[in-house]
Order: C-alpha cells, then sequence, then structure tokens
C-alpha cells in the first residue's frame, strides 16, 4: 500500500528541520510512541538503528528504523521492520518561501502474513492515521505545541 501525504507548514524550512530531526519532539506528534531508542550508528544519518515502540491500544508494537538518506534540511529516508511488514518512508521538505515549507510524506507499507488482509480492511485508517501525525507536526513546527 502507498500513500503520499502533504502539509504547509508556516515556518521556515530550518526551524521545521531542526523540528523533525529532533527525536525528543517524537513524542509529541506521535502520541502513541512510548520509547525511541538509538542502538547504532551516528543518531539521524545513513546506517544509523534505532529502536521505536509504541503502544496501539493495549497492544506493543516494536520497529527497528534503519536511515538510509538523508539530505540535512531537505531530505531523510528510512526503513521500518517490523513483525507486520517492512514500510519504506520518504519525507521531503521543500522550501516555498522564507516562511513556508511544504513537507511531503512519500510511505510504502508492505504488509506480510495476516497483515496483507487487514490492510485491505485498514488502509483508510493508516491514510488517515499518518495525515493526523502530519497535522500534529505542523503545530508543533509552528509553535503551537502538540
Amino acid at each position: 500500500m502507498k500513500h503520499k501525504a502533504e502539509v504547509i507548514i508556516n515556518a521556515p524550512r530550518e526551524q521545521v528541520w531542526a523540528a523533525f530531526d529532533d527525536p525528543d519532539n517524537m513524542t509529541r506528534w506521535q502520541p502513541t510512541l512510548e520509547s525511541f531508542v538509538h542502538k547504532s550508528g551516528t543518531p539521524g544519518h545513513p546506517g544509523a538503528v534505532s529502536e521505536l515502540t509504541y503502544n496501539e491500544n493495549g497492544r506493543k508494537i516494536v520497529m527497528t528504523e534503519t536511515i538510509s538518506e538523508r539530505r540535512e534540511e531537505e531530505f531523510l529516508a528510512g526503513i521500518y521492520e517490523s513483525g507486520f511488514g517492512t514500510t519504506t518512508i520518504v519525507n521531503n521538505f521543500e522550501k516555498i518561501n522564507a516562511q513556508q515549507t511544504k513537507w511531503t510524506m512519500w510511505c510504502n507499507f508492505r504488509f506480510r502474513g495476516f497483515m496483507k488482509i487487514m490492510a485491505l480492511f485498514m488502509s483508510k485508517s493508516i491514510r488517515k492515521r499518518t495525515d493526523e501525525d502530519l497535522q500534529r507536526f505542523k503545530q508543533l513546527a509552528e509553535g503551537g505545541g502538540s
């Protein structure tokens, strides 16, 4: 399943990137994220590996994040693996003008096992969740908290 989400953020790209690149902000715009633990490599750079633990309605979901590419202030890509499948996420931050940034996120979800079937029924909620995360981040980056 593929999904593209976009949001215009009323903040300079440097400010948006700083907010996005700070792992301490992740729980502010991803409310089900319980922990983010760096495991190896230079944090946020290609080859870095981290473990993310989410609490989804009482169920723990553990994902391994591997950063695959980074161009500071404009691009970050990563691969996220869990027992449900592998997701590739590409984030692009485009400077619109001095005070606006467009964040485009491309997600390619590749589910395995039973989740392949469940994804057919859950695709709308997965897309909605991704869009809501972008809106929460927009609010954070614009200085409005979470």
